[in-house]
């Protein structure tokens, strides 16, 4: 499955970079995928404090989430997340 995740705003208002990978590229992404219930996420995690956060918005098959900097999200996306932005 292609994730794509994107980010925008922070400091500068580019965000900190994107990334576009396949599950098939990791193991540790591959069961992050496996796990995860993107039924049950909402579609948009914000926060209510702060200025210049980050926002990440990632794009997995047919969903598409988006959380600030600092938001409380599922562990499965935690998960999905973690995996692919440290690959």
């Amino acid at each position: 499955m292609q994730i794509t995740i994107t980010t925008d705003g922070g400091f500068t208002g580019r965000g900190i970079g994107s990334i576009d990978v396949d599950d098939a590229s990791s193991a540790a992404l591959a069961r992050a995928v496996a796990s995860a219930r993107p039924e049950q996420w909402q579609r948009d995690y914000p926060v209510s404090i702060g200025a210049d956060m980050v926002r990440y918005t990632l794009t997995m098959g047919d969903t598409i989430v988006s959380w600030e900097e600092g938001a409380e999200i599922p562990e499965d996306l935690r998960a999905v997340f973690d995996a692919a932005w440290k690959r």
